[in-house]
């Protein structure tokens, strides 16, 4: 079965004026922000898609890596046959923005893509390898609002203020969620002018997003696409309709979305999850509900300041004696008895989940489950 990047071999011949802009084309758009055109590509101005990709190559060579734990190689092999491709012929790069900050607890990156159909198309980079993100991502389970969410509402504004037409938003992880929050606060106005909102496998919101005006208008525009192996667009609440598809990989190595299956302009799509991600789900949420806010506030805290304690910045530094180190760290963080117990048994409570999730999933304790009775 073929992924994005086959797509490009077969489709890239075909301009937009002949077949329209699909769900592949805004998946390859949204992973053009795997790439670092910092000082390539200005903040407050633009270059060709060709130039910006040229001076990429200079600076960090023209090879497929793995950009930490979490960004799969792929992005390179992309974007030199989009440059091969009459289909993408004239797209341009503009006001990029790369920055992770962990003083504020944000890491947020964002393009425009004016694309060759006369749209744009603004992309938001999901979790990058820096703890300070993750750490950001833990935030929105007891935020209304974390730092990138609220700099991507300002974005897409800044945006199609600067850009006439008809615009459309995505991303791939966090990049789906600041894609749906930038597209749900921007003014009624914006929002007539957007046609598609994209989240692919990008995690959800408090249970409040359901009642606020702003994504009740955007609400009929989002497309999500989460894999049938899921674990981060199953987090918290989802309430937009939501598409799975098939992948050739299991557990986080499904979150790739170059691991997703492609048939001609659409992904292949399958009928439910697998039960692996639906016990995670149920599991996850369960424990979230368990804790006040407050109390998920503090273990967050605990956990991320023991782990930037240990000297690691990325989940690349994260060695196992690190691993190890933060964790006796987290629990002596906390302030009192009382805390450290919630904090004790809010892990005992996920390990028991991901315990219950390997006896239903995995076969072979299945297997021996059946021959002990």
């Amino acid at each position: 079965m073929s992924n994005a990047i086959d797509y490009l071999d077969w489709r890239g011949d075909v301009k937009f004026d002949a077949a329209p802009f699909n769900e592949i084309d805004a998946v390859i758009c949204s992973k053009l922000t795997s790439l670092d055109f910092t000082g390539i590509v200005p903040a407050e101005g633009g270059a060709a898609l060709r130039d910006a990709v040229d001076a990429y190559f200079e600076r960090y060579g023209d090879r497929d890596v793995r950009l930490g734990v979490l960004l799969a190689p792929g992005a390179v092999t992309m974007v030199k046959k989009m440059l091969a491709s009459p289909r993408f012929d004239g797209l341009s790069i503009h006001d990029y923005i790369n920055r992770v900050d962990s003083g504020n607890t944000e890491q947020f990156c964002a393009m425009t893509l004016e694309l060759p159909d006369g749209t744009h198309y603004v992309a938001f980079r999901g979790t990058d390898d820096t703890i300070a993100a993750w750490r950001e991502d833990f935030n929105m389970s007891y935020s209304d609002a974390v730092p990138a969410q609220r700099d991507a509402a300002d974005y897409l504004c800044r945006a199609m203020e600067r850009f006439g037409g008809k615009f459309r938003v995505g991303g791939h992880s966090k990049g789906g969620n600041l894609s749906v929050f930038a597209a749900m606060k921007a003014p009624e106005q914006f929002q007539e002018r957007i046609l598609n909102v994209y989240n692919f496998d990008g995690p959800g919101f408090r249970e409040s997003v359901k009642n606020d005006p702003g994504y009740m208008r955007i609400r009929g525009k989002i497309r999500m696409f989460v894999p049938q192996h899921s674990l981060v667009g199953v987090l918290l609440v989802n309430d937009s309709p939501y598409e799975i598809i098939e992948t050739n990989e299991t557990g986080m190595a499904a979150h790739n979305a170059y691991t997703w299956q492609v048939l001609g302009p659409r992904f292949v799509r399958c009928d439910k999850f697998s039960l692996r991600t639906r016990v995670y789900r149920d599991a996850m949420r369960a424990w979230a509900d368990s804790l006040e806010p407050e109390e998920r506030q503090k273990l967050i805290n605990a956990v991320f300041d023991a782990l930037e304690s240990t000297g690691a910045r990325t989940l690349t530094d994260l060695t196992e004696q690190r691993v190890r180190k933060a964790a006796s760290a987290a629990r002596d963080l906390l302030g009192d008895e009382h805390e450290r117990a919630v904090f004790t048994e809010s892990m005992e409570l996920l390990a028991r989940a991901y315990i219950s999730s390997a006896r239903n999933t995995l076969p072979i304790i299945n297997h021996f489950q059946r021959r002990k009775k």
